[in-house]
Protein backbone atom coordinates (compact mmCIF):
# COMPACT_ATOMS: atom_id res chain seq x y z
CA UNK A 1 0.00 0.00 0.00
CA UNK A 2 1.29 3.48 -1.29
CA UNK A 3 2.28 6.19 1.53
CA UNK A 4 -0.10 8.46 2.65
CA UNK A 5 0.54 12.25 3.45
CA UNK A 6 -0.86 12.74 7.16
CA UNK A 7 -3.15 15.57 7.51
CA UNK A 8 -2.10 17.91 10.37
CA UNK A 9 -5.04 19.95 11.73
CA UNK A 10 -3.02 23.20 12.01
CA UNK A 11 -1.57 23.23 8.30
CA UNK A 12 -0.15 26.98 8.77
CA UNK A 13 3.23 27.18 9.56
CA UNK A 14 3.65 28.05 12.88
CA UNK A 15 5.48 31.63 14.33
CA UNK A 16 8.29 32.00 14.39
CA UNK A 17 8.71 32.53 18.15
CA UNK A 18 7.54 29.33 18.59
CA UNK A 19 11.00 27.72 16.70
CA UNK A 20 12.69 30.09 18.59
CA UNK A 21 11.50 29.05 21.94
CA UNK A 22 11.19 25.40 21.40
CA UNK A 23 14.83 25.52 20.55
CA UNK A 24 15.79 27.20 23.61
CA UNK A 25 13.86 24.30 25.24
CA UNK A 26 15.18 21.63 23.75
CA UNK A 27 19.03 22.82 24.00
CA UNK A 28 18.28 23.80 27.84
CA UNK A 29 16.64 20.23 28.97
CA UNK A 30 19.82 18.63 26.90
CA UNK A 31 22.60 20.60 28.59
CA UNK A 32 20.93 20.38 32.07
CA UNK A 33 19.34 16.90 32.29
CA UNK A 34 22.41 15.34 29.78
CA UNK A 35 24.59 16.42 32.12
CA UNK A 36 22.89 15.03 35.32
CA UNK A 37 22.09 11.78 33.75
CA UNK A 38 25.95 11.25 32.68
CA UNK A 39 27.21 12.44 36.14
CA UNK A 40 24.41 9.87 37.77
CA UNK A 41 26.27 6.95 35.29
CA UNK A 42 29.75 8.45 36.22
CA UNK A 43 29.43 8.49 39.57
CA UNK A 44 27.82 5.24 39.59
CA UNK A 45 31.21 3.83 37.69
CA UNK A 46 33.16 6.24 39.87
CA UNK A 47 34.62 7.84 36.93
CA UNK A 48 35.38 11.61 37.34
CA UNK A 49 33.43 13.07 34.34
CA UNK A 50 35.29 16.14 33.90
CA UNK A 51 37.76 13.74 32.74
CA UNK A 52 35.52 12.29 30.25
CA UNK A 53 34.56 15.43 28.81
CA UNK A 54 38.13 16.37 28.33
CA UNK A 55 39.71 17.45 24.88
CA UNK A 56 43.16 16.99 26.84
CA UNK A 57 45.68 14.47 25.46
CA UNK A 58 46.82 12.91 28.97
CA UNK A 59 42.88 12.84 29.89
CA UNK A 60 42.37 10.70 26.99
CA UNK A 61 44.86 8.73 27.64
CA UNK A 62 43.69 7.93 30.80
CA UNK A 63 40.36 7.94 29.38
CA UNK A 64 41.02 4.86 27.54
CA UNK A 65 42.50 2.77 30.00
CA UNK A 66 38.53 2.26 31.30
CA UNK A 67 36.00 -0.13 30.97
CA UNK A 68 35.00 1.23 27.37
CA UNK A 69 30.87 -0.41 27.45
CA UNK A 70 30.55 2.18 30.79
CA UNK A 71 32.86 5.04 29.75
CA UNK A 72 30.60 5.05 26.01
CA UNK A 73 27.41 4.52 27.75
CA UNK A 74 28.32 7.48 29.93
CA UNK A 75 28.88 9.64 27.32
CA UNK A 76 25.99 8.49 25.12
CA UNK A 77 22.83 8.46 27.21
CA UNK A 78 22.65 12.29 27.41
CA UNK A 79 21.22 12.22 23.89
CA UNK A 80 18.29 10.11 24.99
CA UNK A 81 17.47 13.23 26.83
CA UNK A 82 17.64 15.03 23.60
CA UNK A 83 15.72 12.80 21.81
CA UNK A 84 12.80 13.39 24.00
CA UNK A 85 13.05 17.12 24.36
CA UNK A 86 12.97 17.55 20.90
CA UNK A 87 9.95 15.31 20.70
CA UNK A 88 8.37 17.11 23.29
CA UNK A 89 9.20 20.20 21.63
CA UNK A 90 7.60 19.52 18.47
CA UNK A 91 4.25 18.53 20.35
CA UNK A 92 4.46 21.64 22.60
CA UNK A 93 5.30 24.38 21.15
CA UNK A 94 4.54 23.63 17.44
CA UNK A 95 1.23 21.66 18.44
CA UNK A 96 2.38 19.21 15.72
CA UNK A 97 1.99 14.91 16.07
CA UNK A 98 5.00 13.87 16.78
CA UNK A 99 5.63 11.57 13.33
CA UNK A 100 5.82 15.07 11.33
CA UNK A 101 9.27 15.33 12.65
CA UNK A 102 10.07 12.01 11.21
CA UNK A 103 8.31 11.59 8.08
CA UNK A 104 5.52 13.66 5.81
CA UNK A 105 3.40 10.48 5.45
CA UNK A 106 1.35 8.39 7.85
CA UNK A 107 4.19 5.65 8.64
CA UNK A 108 7.53 5.16 9.66
CA UNK A 109 9.25 3.43 6.55
CA UNK A 110 11.87 0.83 8.14
CA UNK A 111 12.41 -0.06 4.47
CA UNK A 112 13.60 3.50 3.87
CA UNK A 113 16.04 3.30 6.80
CA UNK A 114 17.78 0.07 5.75
CA UNK A 115 17.78 1.77 2.20
CA UNK A 116 20.01 4.41 3.92
CA UNK A 117 22.33 2.19 6.23
CA UNK A 118 23.07 -0.02 3.64
CA UNK A 119 23.96 2.47 1.42
CA UNK A 120 26.52 4.17 4.03
CA UNK A 121 28.03 1.00 4.83
CA UNK A 122 28.31 0.01 1.27
CA UNK A 123 30.28 3.33 0.98
CA UNK A 124 32.11 3.04 4.23
CA UNK A 125 33.12 -0.52 3.77
CA UNK A 126 34.21 0.49 0.08
CA UNK A 127 36.95 2.69 1.06
CA UNK A 128 37.92 0.91 4.84
CA UNK A 129 39.20 -2.06 3.37
CA UNK A 130 41.67 -0.73 0.47
CA UNK A 131 42.61 1.59 2.91
CA UNK A 132 43.54 -1.29 5.45
CA UNK A 133 45.55 -2.87 3.01
CA UNK A 134 47.16 0.18 1.23
CA UNK A 135 48.11 2.13 4.28
CA UNK A 136 48.37 -0.80 6.83
CA UNK A 137 51.29 0.44 8.66
CA UNK A 138 49.18 3.45 9.72
CA UNK A 139 46.52 0.98 11.72
CA UNK A 140 47.13 -1.12 14.46
CA UNK A 141 44.94 -4.31 15.29
CA UNK A 142 43.82 -3.85 18.75
CA UNK A 143 40.53 -5.85 19.17
CA UNK A 144 40.09 -6.91 22.61
CA UNK A 145 37.46 -9.55 23.17
CA UNK A 146 36.63 -9.52 26.32
CA UNK A 147 35.70 -6.27 26.02
CA UNK A 148 33.76 -6.38 22.91
CA UNK A 149 29.96 -8.07 23.62
CA UNK A 150 29.47 -5.22 26.45
CA UNK A 151 30.31 -2.49 23.96
CA UNK A 152 28.56 -4.23 21.10
CA UNK A 153 25.23 -3.84 23.54
CA UNK A 154 26.18 -0.63 23.78
CA UNK A 155 27.01 0.07 19.99
CA UNK A 156 22.70 -1.61 19.19
CA UNK A 157 21.21 0.23 22.12
CA UNK A 158 22.33 3.97 22.73
CA UNK A 159 24.42 4.12 19.26
CA UNK A 160 20.93 4.55 17.49
CA UNK A 161 19.63 6.84 19.98
CA UNK A 162 22.40 9.13 19.80
CA UNK A 163 22.12 9.20 16.51
CA UNK A 164 18.68 9.55 15.69
CA UNK A 165 18.27 11.84 18.50
CA UNK A 166 20.68 14.35 16.17
CA UNK A 167 18.65 13.44 13.04
CA UNK A 168 15.10 14.58 14.81
CA UNK A 169 17.19 17.68 16.18
CA UNK A 170 19.23 19.06 13.15
CA UNK A 171 17.53 17.12 9.99
CA UNK A 172 13.86 17.22 11.78
CA UNK A 173 13.59 20.30 14.00
CA UNK A 174 16.01 22.65 12.62
CA UNK A 175 15.93 21.46 8.87
CA UNK A 176 12.01 22.32 8.78
CA UNK A 177 12.77 25.69 10.45
CA UNK A 178 14.67 26.30 7.91
CA UNK A 179 12.12 25.06 5.11
CA UNK A 180 9.84 28.22 5.05
CA UNK A 181 9.11 27.77 1.58
CA UNK A 182 11.09 30.05 0.10
CA UNK A 183 14.62 28.61 0.35
CA UNK A 184 15.99 26.34 -2.37
CA UNK A 185 17.30 22.86 -1.70
CA UNK A 186 20.91 24.13 -1.94
CA UNK A 187 20.72 26.91 0.38
CA UNK A 188 18.72 24.27 3.28
CA UNK A 189 21.18 21.72 2.41
CA UNK A 190 24.35 24.47 2.73
CA UNK A 191 22.75 25.63 6.23
CA UNK A 192 22.17 22.39 7.73
CA UNK A 193 25.62 21.07 6.64
CA UNK A 194 27.36 24.15 8.96
CA UNK A 195 24.89 23.60 11.69
CA UNK A 196 25.69 20.15 12.00
CA UNK A 197 29.64 20.95 11.82
CA UNK A 198 29.38 23.56 14.31
CA UNK A 199 29.49 21.64 17.15
CA UNK A 200 31.69 18.74 16.19
CA UNK A 201 34.62 20.86 16.10
CA UNK A 202 34.48 20.58 19.58
CA UNK A 203 35.73 17.07 19.80
CA UNK A 204 38.49 15.85 20.67
CA UNK A 205 39.96 14.55 17.32
CA UNK A 206 39.54 18.38 16.18
CA UNK A 207 41.51 19.71 18.51
CA UNK A 208 45.13 21.27 17.63
CA UNK A 209 43.91 20.96 13.55
CA UNK A 210 43.32 23.52 11.06
CA UNK A 211 39.90 23.70 10.53
CA UNK A 212 39.34 23.39 7.03
CA UNK A 213 39.29 19.72 6.79
CA UNK A 214 37.17 19.03 9.80
CA UNK A 215 34.51 21.63 8.52
CA UNK A 216 34.36 19.69 5.38
CA UNK A 217 34.23 16.03 6.59
CA UNK A 218 31.69 16.91 9.19
CA UNK A 219 29.66 19.60 6.89
CA UNK A 220 30.01 16.70 3.80
CA UNK A 221 27.72 14.58 6.22
CA UNK A 222 25.87 16.37 7.07
CA UNK A 223 24.64 18.44 3.59
CA UNK A 224 23.74 15.17 2.09
CA UNK A 225 22.01 14.17 5.24
CA UNK A 226 19.86 17.08 4.73
CA UNK A 227 19.67 16.82 0.89
CA UNK A 228 18.19 13.42 1.41
CA UNK A 229 15.73 14.15 4.00
CA UNK A 230 14.55 17.21 1.73
CA UNK A 231 14.35 15.03 -1.32
CA UNK A 232 11.95 12.58 0.09
CA UNK A 233 10.40 14.33 2.76
CA UNK A 234 11.66 11.50 5.19
CA UNK A 235 14.69 11.04 7.92
CA UNK A 236 14.21 7.76 6.95
CA UNK A 237 17.27 7.40 5.04
CA UNK A 238 19.63 9.84 7.17
CA UNK A 239 18.51 7.89 10.26
CA UNK A 240 19.85 5.01 9.02
CA UNK A 241 22.57 6.15 7.01
CA UNK A 242 23.92 8.40 10.20
CA UNK A 243 23.67 4.86 12.30
CA UNK A 244 25.87 2.71 9.93
CA UNK A 245 28.49 6.28 9.84
CA UNK A 246 28.60 6.13 13.61
CA UNK A 247 28.67 1.91 14.19
CA UNK A 248 31.92 1.94 11.56
CA UNK A 249 33.46 2.80 14.48
CA UNK A 250 33.48 -0.88 15.46
CA UNK A 251 35.75 -1.76 12.48
CA UNK A 252 38.60 1.34 12.73
CA UNK A 253 38.86 4.37 15.09
CA UNK A 254 41.15 6.67 16.21
CA UNK A 255 42.56 6.67 19.48
CA UNK A 256 41.82 10.62 19.70
CA UNK A 257 38.14 9.83 18.81
CA UNK A 258 35.00 11.34 21.11
CA UNK A 259 33.83 8.32 21.46
CA UNK A 260 35.65 5.26 22.85
CA UNK A 261 35.38 2.28 21.46
CA UNK A 262 36.33 -1.33 20.87
CA UNK A 263 37.32 -1.81 17.25
CA UNK A 264 39.32 -4.02 14.95
CA UNK A 265 41.84 -1.81 14.19
CA UNK A 266 42.98 1.58 15.49
CA UNK A 267 44.84 4.65 14.12
CA UNK A 268 46.79 7.30 16.25
CA UNK A 269 44.62 9.88 15.23
CA UNK A 270 42.33 11.09 12.61
CA UNK A 271 43.71 11.85 9.15
CA UNK A 272 41.58 15.04 7.92
CA UNK A 273 42.61 15.77 4.59
CA UNK A 274 42.02 11.98 3.39
CA UNK A 275 38.82 12.20 5.51
CA UNK A 276 37.28 15.28 4.05
CA UNK A 277 38.75 13.96 0.31
CA UNK A 278 36.29 10.85 1.18
CA UNK A 279 33.43 12.87 2.88
CA UNK A 280 33.58 14.80 -0.49
CA UNK A 281 33.09 11.96 -2.75
CA UNK A 282 30.56 10.16 -0.78
CA UNK A 283 27.94 12.97 -0.91
CA UNK A 284 26.97 12.52 -4.69
CA UNK A 285 27.19 8.84 -4.71
CA UNK A 286 25.21 8.49 -1.51
CA UNK A 287 22.66 10.78 -3.27
CA UNK A 288 22.32 8.91 -6.43
CA UNK A 289 22.85 5.45 -4.51
CA UNK A 290 19.44 5.65 -2.10
CA UNK A 291 17.66 6.99 -4.95
CA UNK A 292 18.13 4.55 -6.93
CA UNK A 293 17.65 1.63 -4.42
CA UNK A 294 14.74 3.76 -3.49
CA UNK A 295 13.40 3.63 -7.41
CA UNK A 296 14.06 0.01 -7.30
CA UNK A 297 12.52 -1.51 -4.16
Amino acid sequence: MADVLPVEKNSIRPRLWRWIIGTLFIITIWISLGYVLSLISANFFGYDLDLLLSTNDEDLAKVRELPVWSTSMTLLIEFLVLFVATLLAYRIFLGRRVIGLFTSFEKLSWRRIWIGFLAMLTIVLSYTFPSLIIYRDDYTWSWRATEFLPFLFISLTLLPIQTTAEELFYRGWIQQWLDNGKKKQWTISLLSSLLFAAPHLLNPEVAGNELLFPVLAYGSVGFMFAWVTYRDKTLEVAIGAHFANNLSLLLVASDDSALPSVSLYTTPEVSWAPTAAFALLTVPLFIWLTKKWSTKV
